[in-house]
Formats: C-alpha cells, structure tokens, sequence
C-alpha cells in the first residue's frame, strides 16, 4: 500500500483544492474549487478501487488494477477521453484520509466531474402543471363581483409549439458536438474567413464509441454564466458506453457491415462479432429498434431525433417519449411552429443511414458522418440567426455574450488607465 501510496502522491495533495460544501446523494457530494470558487460533484469511489476497505489491508478490485500505476494505469486515458465542453466531464481524482476515534486512518478516494447545476433536460419535458389562477371558476361560484360583469373568454387557437426554437437548435448542436467527439474524435469543427470548415481533432489514437444510453434524462443542463439565453449542455452517464474497433478504414472490403460502428444492443455488454454481423445484415437500420437488432451510429442519430420531437410537441401525459416514439416522425412534426429547416433536419436524423444505399462497385467506407451532420446543423443555426424572427433577434448566445464581457473588460480597463493618468498629472501639478 505504501508503494501505491507514493506512486499516486499527487492525488493526495490534489484534495487540498477543494471544499466540500454538502451531500446531495449518498456518496456524491458537491464540493468548490478553492481557486475560483468553481463547482463540481465528487463521488466516493473507494468501494469501487479497493476491497475491505474498513479492515486493516486495502486490496485492489479489478478497477483498481486498472487504475494503478503497476496495472494498466487508464486513468489518465479515461480523463482524456471524458473531458469535452459537451460531456459531463472527469475533472479530477483525489484521495483524503479520514480517521476516527481510536482507530488508524483511512483513505476515501473520489472522482470529481462536471457539475449541471440546472438538472436535466427530462425534468423540461412533462406537461404543465395547473396554476392557482386557472383552477375550475365553478369552485367559487357563490362569489360574485358586483363592480363588473366578465364575459367569456374567446377561445385561443391550438399551441403547436413548446420549447423555443432556439433552444432546441441550442440542444440539438450540443449533443451532437458530443457524439462527434465520441464517434470521430473530432473535437470540434470552426469555420475559417474564407468560408471553408476545419476539424479540430484531438490528439489521441481513436478508436469509435456509442453511448448507447441516449434519453432526456442522460442530457444534463447548466445555468448560463453570462447574459447568454441558455448554460451548457452536457452528455452524460456513461454506464453503458461502448468503445467498438469493428469501424473498418477505407479500402477495406471485408465487412457485411459495411463500415457501421456496430455494439451489442442497450442493456447487453458483450456478443459475438459474428453474431452482431448476423442480425445486422438481417435487420439493416429498421425502425423502430429491434430486439437483437445491433446498435449503431444510426440508433445514436435516432435517439436524439426522438428527443428533438419530445422538446417540439408538447406533452399530455407522463409517457411523453414513449408516445413520440409510437408515432412516425412526418406525423409528429406536422403543422408545428417551427421552421422548415429545424422540423427537416430532425426527420433526417430519424431516416439518415449513409450505408443503406450503396452504389455497386462504390467501396461503402463513410466517414466523419457524425461530424458532417454537426457541420449542417451548426449551419442550420446561422441561418436562424438570419432569419431576424423576434426570437432570433433577441437571442444572446454563449459567444455574444463572451465577447460583450471581453469588450466591457477592455473598456473597463482603458478607463481605469485614464484615470490614473490623470491622478499622476495632477501630483505633477503640486510640484511645479
């Protein structure tokens, strides 16, 4: 243990950078980065890496061995996979030592990662709750007001909308800035001045991954930091994530797959490459989904696609998802008060399948799908913006609001210069 001890002596000295503040959940706490008072969630994980944790020996679990210096050590590689702006992040690992009266010391490990302060995107998409004011006037017949007779009120028409367009152009960016990273390792994607795209892509040997767990309540929610409209959104909870090597490079023309990054289906860990290749061939990218059907790229696409629909409609019951789900997409987005060009982007994400048709003799080997569909949505935004709707108009964006910050800063600090200017000048003055 002492071994262990010095080979991990940075994670100790790393818990001295932070304040735990409360326990939100048995083992989860949030806690502040002393530096800048910056919030995070740190969860236990001291059962996870160690057996008999209360007795005098601490043996490492199979996640410890992974985790340990003398072991695969993939501590530092998990760290650089889950750190994206768009990714409930792994920020830290540290370990305090805990004591208790008349007995040795014990070490309580914990990871710390991002912290959404504003829940998840499931707690937005349930039917609004009935007011005060609009309860049932028949309650409160016997009481009249003698100073005005009230008419009835003309019935409005029908809302065909729910969360805010720019919103949902808001989530649907964000997750699939996620999911290009998780898919492509692409990072991000900018556009330079003379119009062309360039990918940002990070610096590690990639290999594709399926989240595998896409739904309202694994896209996590912050509170804006600036004037902005709308915090950061975040991708999260990585319990069934899959990291699949079955995405053949092009030129290759062995696979039945057809190039598909292919994993068991959710609720599965493990299967057989044949046996994936088999119902994959048998089922193609049917919707809906399969019993035995592989999971795919397409299934992530339609995922959100699904939950696009769930944030355009709005809910009349508790199974809102499950109801989108039932119905086709063409039917679910009809006569909404949305634009064209957002209604038509979320039916592509729900019949989008660049290996469905494959010209003969064409080697079906597509790559950066995922990240070509970020670059169309990203334009889809931009056109929004032009649309000069009141919405759009009115629509301050995390990058508008950063650079209003950085302008009132550099106004803030040339008018601080000028005045101390003049306060030497006049102590100049004094001594002519």
């Amino acid at each position: 243990m002492a071994a262990f001890r010095d080979a991990y002596a940075e994670y100790y000295s790393n818990g001295l950078k932070y304040e735990f503040i409360t326990e939100i959940s048995p083992k989860v706490w949030k806690i502040s980065r002393k530096s800048d008072r910056m919030e995070y969630l740190a969860q236990d994980v001291t059962k996870t890496l160690f057996a008999d944790v209360d007795g005098k020996s601490q043996s490492l679990t199979d996640y410890g061995h992974l985790l340990a210096p003398d072991g695969q050590n993939l501590l530092g590689p998990v760290k650089a996979v889950l750190n994206h702006p768009n990714l409930v992040s792994l920020v830290d690992c540290f370990a305090l030592q805990f004591t208790r009266s008349g007995k040795v010391g014990r070490d309580q490990w914990f990871t710390v990662w991002d912290y959404c302060d504003a829940g998840n995107l499931g707690n937005l998409l349930v039917p609004s709750q009935p007011r005060p004011q609009d309860r049932d006037s028949s309650q409160n017949s016997d009481i009249k007001d003698e100073d005005t007779e009230m008419e009835d009120a003309v019935a409005e028409s029908e809302n065909l909308k729910f969360l805010p367009e720019a919103f949902c152009w808001h989530v649907l960016t964000s997750v699939l800035r996620a999911l290009t990273w998780l898919h492509d390792g692409i990072y991000d994607i900018v556009q330079k001045e003379d119009g062309r795209w360039q990918r940002v892509s990070g610096d590690l040997d990639w290999q594709p991954m399926l989240h595998r767990d896409i739904n309202p309540q694994n896209i996590f929610v912050g509170h804006p930091r600036r004037k902005e409209w709308y915090g950061p959104v975040k991708l999260g909870n990585y319990g069934s994530l899959f990291i699949s090597g079955h995405c053949q490079t092009p030129g290759d023309k062995q696979a039945p797959t057809f190039s598909k990054v292919i994993a068991p289906p959710p609720g599965e860990k493990f299967a057989r490459l044949e046996d994936l290749i088999t119902f994959d061939t048998k089922h193609g990218s049917v919707y809906p989904h399969q019993p035995n059907q592989p999971y795919t790229m397409v299934s992530e696409y339609r995922a959100l696609g699904e939950i696009m629909q769930a944030m355009m409609v709005e809910p009349t019951g508790s199974a809102h998802v499950q109801r989108i789900q039932s119905q086709p997409v063409r039917f679910n987005l009809q006569g909404l008060r949305y634009t064209g060009r957002l209604k038509n982007f979320v039916v592509k994400l729900m019949e989008f399948d660049a290996w469905r048709k494959t010209p003969v003799g064409k080697e079906p080997n597509p790559i950066y799908t995922t990240c070509e569909l970020y670059r169309e949505a990203l334009l889809g935004v931009q056109w929004f913006m032009g649309t000069r709707n009141d919405e759009a108009n009115n629509l301050v964006t995390p990058k508008m609001a950063g650079c209003e910050d950085f302008v009132d800063g550099t106004s803030l600090t040339a008018g601080q210069l000028s005045d101390s200017f003049k306060n030497v000048q006049e102590i100049l003055e004094q001594f002519k």
